[in-house]
Order: C-alpha cells, then sequence, then structure tokens
C-alpha cells in the first residue's frame, strides 16, 4: 500500500514538472520519414513567399494517427489568433454544456389570465440564446398564441439581468462602430443584434433609392438622402446608423446607379432590450395578441408566474453559425452564459474568460503560457501558439462525445462558410475542415485535413505582422495546405517491402 501511495505522489509530481515546462506534454516526435522531409522542404520554399518575409508565422502539423510532428515551424510562440480562438470557445462549451444544451427563454406573468386575457404586465426574459432570429421569435409568439392567449392588457417588460457588465466586451476598445461584427451583447437578444438594411435604386435619374428596414419596428427610423442616378453614372452609397431620442436612425446618403441591383447592409443595434422588445410586440400582434400597454425594461418580480419556457436549437446547430460563419456575438454569448451557469447571475465575460482558461490548463498549459480576453478573438491581447490550438484539436478529436459536433460546425474548405470560395479548384479540397480568423495585419486557419492516404492531420497556421492583403496571406495558406493534401507515404512503404522481399 505503501509502495502505490508513493508511486502515485511520484506520478503527481512528475506531472507538475511537466506542466511548468512549456511545450513538453505536447512535444510529439518529429516524423523522420523519407516523404515527410520531403513535405517540409516544399513548405521551408512556401515561406520564402514575399508575403512571408517580415511577418511573423508559427506552424504546426501533427499527424493524428502516429502522433508525429509532419511539421513545425515557431510552434510554440504566442501570437494573435484572431477567430482561430473561437475554437476553444466552442471545446469548453460542449465540455461544459454538451451538444444537446438548449438556451431557455422564459415567459412571466403578474397577474391571472381570464378568457384568454392576461390581467397584468408580460416579462419577457432572457437566459443568452445567441440564435433567437426571426423564425425562432415566430415560434414563441405562436406558443404564447396558444396558450391560449388574445390579449395582454398591461406592458411588456424585457429583462435581461441573466447577463451583466454592460453590452461591449472591455478588451474592444476602439471598436465601437455600427458593424454587424460588433453587436452588443444581452441576455435577451434578437437577430444577433442586428438589423439588414436592403437598398435598391428608384426608378428614375434623381428619385431617391428605394430602402427596406428589416425588421421594420417603432424602435428604427430611415433618414434617406441618397440619390438615384443615370446607368453608367458611378456612386458611393453610404449606410450608417446612430442613436437618437430613443431610437436608432439608419441613414443612406450619396449616390448609386440605376442598373444596380439590390444590395444589403447589415448594421448592429444600440439597446438590444429595447430592439426585441419592439419585435417581439409587433409579433404578438401580428398574430392576434393585442398588447394594451407599451414595451418597458426590467426585471421579473417575486411571485411572477412562469407561463411559458421557450427552448433553442440544440447546441450543436447553434455552433454551424458560430464557426462557419465566424459569428463574434454567438462566441460572447456562449462566454456569458458558462459565467452565468458555473458562477450564477450576472454572467460576465471576465468570469467566463476563466473557464476557457480552465480548459486549456486541464491541457497542460500553465495559466501564464497564454493570454485570453475574450471567446470570438476580436480582441488583439489574445495569445495562443499553434502547439495550443494543436492540443485543443487533438483533445476534442479523442472524445466521440462532443467530436462530430465540434467538426461538422468548421468550414469546409472551398463548400461553404468563410472559406467557401478557397481552393475551390483544388482536388480534394473539401477534406480540409477549417476555421479561419482575420485581423488588420493577422491571418489565421487550423484544423483538420485527410492526407492523400487518408490518414488524418490537426494543423494550426498563425500569421501576425502581415505586410501584404489578406488575399496574399490565404494564398500562402492555401499552398500549405494544398501540399499537405498530397501528402502520402504509399511510395516509402512500397519501397519497405520490396526491400523486405529481395531480403
Amino acid at each position: 500500500m505503501m509502495r502505490r501511495n508513493l508511486l502515485r505522489k511520484l506520478s503527481g509530481l512528475l506531472l507538475m514538472a511537466l506542466m511548468l515546462v512549456p511545450g513538453l506534454l505536447h512535444a510529439q516526435p518529429l516524423d523522420h520519414s523519407p516523404s515527410a522531409q520531403k513535405f517540409r522542404k516544399k513548405i521551408d520554399s512556401l515561406f520564402s513567399h514575399r508575403c512571408a518575409k517580415g511577418a511573423r508565422a508559427g506552424v504546426k502539423i501533427v499527424s493524428l494517427t502516429s502522433n508525429q510532428t509532419l511539421f513545425e515551424k515557431n510552434a510554440r510562440q504566442l501570437f494573435v489568433p484572431a477567430s482561430n480562438m473561437k475554437m476553444v470557445t466552442t471545446a469548453a462549451a460542449l465540455r461544459k454544456l454538451g451538444p444537446d444544451f438548449r438556451f431557455p427563454t422564459k415567459v412571466y406573468g403578474t397577474g391571472p389570465t381570464v378568457n384568454n386575457t392576461l390581467k397584468g404586465d408580460m416579462f419577457l426574459k432572457g437566459f443568452g440564446d445567441p440564435f433567437l432570429v426571426t423564425e425562432r421569435m415566430w415560434l414563441l409568439v405562436n406558443e404564447i398564441k396558444n396558450l391560449p392567449l388574445n390579449k395582454i392588457e398591461g406592458d411588456l417588460i424585457l429583462d435581461g439581468s441573466y447577463f451583466g457588465g454592460g453590452p461591449r466586451v472591455a478588451s474592444w476598445k476602439g471598436y465601437d462602430g455600427p458593424e454587424a461584427y460588433l453587436a452588443p451583447l444581452s441576455a435577451l437578444s434578437f437577430n444577433f443584434n442586428t438589423i439588414a438594411v436592403h437598398v435598391g435604386p428608384g426608378k428614375r435619374s434623381g428619385d431617391r433609392p428605394v430602402v427596406v428596414i428589416d425588421p421594420a419596428t417603432a424602435y428604427t427610423r430611415l433618414e434617406n438622402s441618397a440619390v438615384t442616378k443615370n446607368k453608367g453614372k458611378r456612386g458611393r452609397l453610404i449606410v450608417n446608423r446612430h442613436h437618437q431620442g430613443g431610437q436608432d436612425v439608419v441613414t443612406v446618403s450619396g449616390s448609386l446607379p440605376r442598373n444596380v441591383g439590390r444590395k444589403t447592409y447589415y448594421l448592429n443595434i444600440t439597446h438590444p432590450l429595447k430592439y426585441t422588445g419592439a419585435v417581439f410586440k409587433k409579433m404578438l400582434g401580428q398574430a392576434g395578441v393585442e398588447v394594451k400597454g407599451t414595451v418597458k425594461v426590467g426585471t421579473v418580480p417575486e411571485g411572477a408566474l412562469e407561463m411559458h419556457e421557450h427552448k433553442s436549437l440544440p447546441f450543436s446547430d447553434i455552433l454551424q453559425g458560430l464557426n462557419k460563419y465566424s459569428n463574434n456575438f454567438i462566441a460572447e454569448q456562449i462566454v456569458r452564459t458558462l459565467s452565468a451557469r458555473e458562477y450564477g447571475a450576472p454572467g460576465t465575460t471576465e468570469k467566463g474568460v476563466q473557464l476557457v482558461q480552465t480548459y486549456l490548463m486541464s491541457l497542460g498549459f500553465s495559466k501564464n503560457a497564454f493570454s485570453i480576453a475574450d471567446g470570438s478573438g476580436l480582441s488583439r491581447q489574445n495569445r495562443l501558439s499553434p502547439e495550443q490550438l494543436i492540443a485543443v484539436l487533438k483533445d476534442v478529436h479523442s472524445d466521440w462525445s462532443v467530436f462530430p459536433e465540434f467538426v461538422s460546425a468548421m468550414a469546409i474548405m472551398g463548400l461553404d462558410g468563410t472559406v467557401e470560395d478557397r481552393m475551390a479548384r483544388v482536388d480534394g479540397a473539401q477534406k480540409i475542415r477549417t476555421k479561419t480568423g482575420t485581423l488588420n495585419h493577422v491571418s489565421s486557419l487550423s484544423g483538420y485535413f485527410q492526407s492523400k492516404d487518408g490518414e488524418a492531420f490537426a494543423f494550426s497556421i498563425l500569421m501576425n505582422g502581415l505586410k501584404c492583403s489578406n488575399g496574399r496571406a490565404h494564398r500562402l495558406q492555401n499552398a500549405i495546405l494544398a501540399e499537405a493534401l498530397k501528402f502520402s507515404r504509399k511510395q516509402e512503404n512500397s519501397s519497405e517491402k520490396n526491400t523486405r522481399n529481395s531480403r
């Protein structure tokens, strides 16, 4: 018994020692086979590309079959990962929530329901659902209609108290524009807290363009000063948003030619609860549920009766929007939800990030070996290494309770998501499942691929300080993966077999 306890203590001390030395737990042996050496020479030659000059690049490619490193370059150095950060958030969340988790949205009432009429206020409380989009809101409204309910005599009150920390992530300094990817956060949100602005030319030169805001509610107001120009005339259209008098004002200015097609612009909104409330009230009216009161913001009082609980899509489906299309809003909603469920409401980014950090530490990395500031990768304070991202990819791949959902949420090269237009003419490109990452002077690409022989690999390419366009960086990454798809051991295996037979 004493010997067994001693062995356990020694094993624990050895593990702690390994964790204190960055990289030891993840130092896969280098593949010294002839085919691997030939592959490394090809990839090294690619890094003579002018796009790589003056930039910092880190790469690691590891076989998931042999656990050998096929190629590595600065693999333990830290880089700004951009949206490759979402892979870590996804892995941590799948571990905590599971693929079948559903975000609730609850409806409460403060009065009795008599003859299909609520004699009081209705409260709508959110619990972080990042995918309460138009179709799901219609489903919620229909569920309320079928309670049955035809009238609400009081107000509609929106409760976002499940989250704290304000509408934006603290580390997003300088990011405060109307762009959709900067949408504010809230425990109760609609359509990723964005609106669509459709703009088409007028019938004649000099006419105002035809502008449609979707959804059109009392929360938004349009100011259209743009003009339609004759065919062939160059135009410059500006679509913007500012907040004034309790409304978001969409401004359309400039000009557009009469022969151009309709264009769609996506903008974020300023106040998620007021926006969601305006949409909710309008949809209730369209469904035949009359609301006598107004839209307000508040918290569900004690004693309020829970009337209905709406369930979101399963988490595995929501991840498709997160990773295939790199949705920042979904990532940050997930981080705050993790925080609220682990530590209690209100959920904050700071506490949620701690859980993501804990996940990375569980893979053997010390807390000071990386830096995480958000869940989406928009913050430039994030720092990860290719080796750490490979560790995440390997960890998820080893667990089939989460791996199918993880990999199916990644973009398929040349087919969909953020890589729909990349490597479309390369044979076997769809054997690459990946996550992109893009910021100014930053480009990253990580994921899985299957080589010519059917061997599975995990890869991570992180590039910082780029002096070239992101398009050129993409071409360099594509060239690396094109070589990776062609990687084969069959020729050397055949040579070894012939050598054995000759003996």
